[in-house]
């Protein structure tokens, strides 16, 4: 054999007996519509909204931010600036409208980027009877037809429909002449005709960072701060196949942050001929995680547009919002930037339903902002003040003549 074919020959037994083990990276999730089913699917494996829950479970600042938002969509409840003259149709919103139900809409709207309704009619159809929260997570579109989507399938497990459990076909509403039907609530967003994608989700990455980092502390903490490891196996170099099985054998047990580390795989004919690594030892670990944790934790707050921290009780070292004038500012412009715009589409669709029964009001959430936060500028009516301060007309002229008489 010459020299040169030897070489060749070395070389590729060091590269068969050394494995590289790397990370999967992110993607962006996909919308299928797969000739299997009659449903759209949403995400890897139609778990889409799965990873969006795992996210807010894993991730400190994303459960803070999502928490905040919803509250402050919400605020104290769904009201009417017409209550007084219209109680009956106010009465029964409050009906249709429960606050359980309300709260559970807002919560779903900011953190899956979309929420749904259960539409149930009286038995001859003349109006809603009943509306109730239906989870979105359960929910998957149906196959457009003629540019429509016509129904939504239910599953309480999307997990087990492959195996055994069959989705329930349930209308959209105002499509069929059912019982029941899905009012599917969500914003538009260009590109996206079956689910919207969630506002924040450019900081998922840092999200699923912030997840990882706390991840691998702990594991560190537990593994007794073990290094990464090198695994030498002195008897041999095995076939292809079993060195494969080997490897995965291996990175299934030890590898990822929950194991806090990777390691290094080497075949040896001898003890004698076994790899020798140099440990590379990094300077300032602990500065570059509380960096890497800094910047996920500023980078989800920029995706959920928060524009104060203490805003949805996050407290940092920026000084932004510290006093009372800063954080007023940043309440007044995340009220009118992020929270409105989402409180509008919601009512959209509940004035979709009230119009159905023949109800006609003038809705709006109470805000959770102090009165004294609240911007009067541009209120001209008394329906305007109402909105912006929550604070009905009766009510403010009766705090009034009590500020007068203690005068």
């Amino acid at each position: 054999m010459s020299r040169k074919n030897h070489n060749k020959t070395q070389r590729k037994k060091v590269n068969d007996a050394i494995h590289v083990v790397n990370l999967a990276s992110y993607t962006a999730p996909e919308v299928v519509e797969s000739k299997r089913y009659d449903w759209v699917e949403y995400g890897e494996d139609n778990m889409y909204f799965k990873y969006l829950i795992d996210r807010y479970n894993g991730s400190p600042t994303n459960n803070a931010s999502i928490n905040g938002i919803s509250e402050m969509i919400y605020g104290r409840g769904l009201d009417a600036t017409d209550s007084e003259k219209n109680s009956q149709g106010y009465k029964e919103m409050r009906s249709l409208f429960k606050k359980d139900c309300m709260k559970k809409v807002c919560y779903d709207y900011k953190m899956m980027g979309q929420a749904a309704l259960q539409i149930i009619y009286s038995k001859d159809r003349s109006k809603i009877a009943q509306v109730a929260h239906m989870p979105i997570e359960t929910l998957r579109a149906e196959k457009a037809q003629d540019g429509e989507i016509k129904a939504y399938y239910y599953s309480s497990d999307w997990e087990e429909v492959k195996q055994k459990d069959k989705p329930r076909r349930i209308p959209a509403f105002g499509t069929s002449e059912n019982d029941i039907e899905i009012l599917y609530i969500r914003p538009y967003r260009a590109g996206f005709y079956y689910y919207s994608p969630v506002d924040y989700q450019g900081g998922l990455q840092y999200a699923e960072l912030e997840e990882e980092i706390a991840n691998y502390h702990i594991s560190n903490i537990q593994n007794g701060l073990q290094p990464s490891m090198l695994i030498n196996f002195n008897n041999g170099t095995p076939d292809k196949e079993q060195r494969d099985a080997i490897e995965r054998a291996i990175y299934e047990k030890f590898s990822g942050t929950s194991n806090a580390g990777k390691f290094i795989l080497a075949f040896n004919d001898s003890k004698e001929l076994a790899a020798t690594v140099d440990p590379v030892t990094i300077n300032d670990a602990h500065q570059q995680y509380q960096f890497l944790s800094d910047e996920s934790m500023k980078k989800v707050m920029v995706s959920h547009r928060i524009v104060s921290p203490m805003l949805v009780g996050i407290k940092d070292n920026t000084g932004l919002g510290n006093n009372a004038e800063e954080l007023q500012t940043a309440s007044l412009l995340m009220d009118n930037t992020v929270i409105r715009p989402m409180q509008v589409t919601i009512i959209d669709e509940i004035e979709r339903v009230l119009e159905y029964n023949g109800i006609e009001l003038d809705l709006y959430f109470k805000t959770l902002q102090p009165l004294e936060f609240t911007d009067l500028t541009n209120a001209v009516s008394e329906s305007e003040i109402e909105k912006e301060t929550g604070v009905k007309k009766s009510e403010r002229e009766s705090v009034e003549e009590q500020i007068e008489d203690t005068e």
